[in-house]
Parts: structure tokens; sequence; C-alpha cells
């Protein structure tokens, strides 16, 4: 039993031979996929046990005769995975993955985005009640925060005010932001 737990920590020290934990430390990446296969790629995730998330707004339609709720996939051709950074040569190399979104420039092979981030963004598509679009390019604008509804205590950047509604923007590093339409006495400036 001693033998077996002296192993255990020495291997724990070295990953593969080298003591580099930060390459073998998993980050979210966003991944470039053929177009409408986001669900499809993250299925095929989920079979070989790789973390991934689609960002997916749940919205009623309705037309002259009908309603129906869908399920939007709020940025188009993305699907975010958790990988360790040693793994995303080989991941890149599946059928389903087109590339990695990268900064121009960037050296790295995919934009790390922060966990805060993608947690962010879930939070913001489970609770808005109006549409979440991604917007590129933003100026900086304001800091916010929402103090009341159901998403009290999100905080962004306040981008721009369509029809008397301000738009706060969350921001994904490499993508841009996801917005959303809020009332004025629901936010502050921080």
């Amino acid at each position: 039993m001693k033998v077996e737990s002296a192993i255990c920590q020495v291997s724990d020290s070295f990953v593969n031979g080298t003591n580099d934990r930060e390459a073998y430390q998993k980050r979210w990446v966003a991944a470039l996929v053929h177009t409408n296969c986001e669900k499809k790629v993250a299925a095929k995730l989920d079979k070989m046990g790789i973390a991934n998330y689609v960002p997916i707004q749940h919205e009623e339609h309705q037309w002259s005769d009908r309603k129906k709720k869908i399920d939007r996939v709020v940025i188009p051709m993305v699907v975010f995975v958790r990988l360790p950074r040693n793994e995303e040569d080989e991941f890149r190399k599946l059928s389903f993955i087109l590339k990695f979104i990268t900064y121009p420039g960037s050296k790295e092979l995919a934009t790390p985005i922060p966990d805060e981030q993608i947690e962010k963004l879930k939070f913001l598509l489970h609770n808005a009640d109006a549409k979440v679009s991604i917007v590129e390019n933003l100026k900086v604008g304001n800091r916010v925060r929402l103090i009341r509804g159901p998403m009290k205590g999100l905080e962004g950047e306040l981008s721009y005010i369509e029809e008397n509604k301000p738009i706060v923007a969350i921001r994904i590093d490499g993508l841009g932001y996801a917005c959303v339409s809020v009332e004025k006495n629901n936010l502050e400036i921080i």
C-alpha cells in the first residue's frame, strides 16, 4: 500500500515525463464546425467523453397558424470544447472540426476562453427573456451590473442603446460579445 501511494505521488508530479502542468490543464477553446452541425458535433464529443458546450437559446416562434418552440444556436458554426493544451493539435485533426478560433497574428493553436466567460454566457442564455445575439466589434463602454430581474448580478459592458433599451454585452474572447436588451432601470453603472 505504501509503495502504491508513493508511485501515485511521483506520477502526479510528472505528467508524461514533464513537469509542465500548464500544458495539461484543461481550458475552453472555440472550435469551428460545418454549418448546422453544432448539435451533431456536440453529440459526437459527448460520446468521446470530451466536455463541450453549444450556446443554445430556447425560443417560441409564432406563425399565422401555429406556435412552435425551437432551440436556436446562438453562435453558428461554433462549439466550445474543454481540452488540455497538449491535445489541441490531435483534436483539430478530427474530420468534423474545421479549425480553432484564434486572435489574428496569435502563435497559439487556439485562443483560450476563461471559464468565467463561459459561465456568464450560460447564465445569460438561461435567464434572458430577450433574444441574445453575438456582436463581433463593440466599442468599450461603461461597465454595468444588472440589479433586478432573473439576471440580477450579471456584469457586462453597455454597448449601445436601441429603441430606448440598453444593450448589455458579455465578452467572449476570440468571438466577440453576447448581447441582450434590458430595461434601463434594471442597470447600475459600476
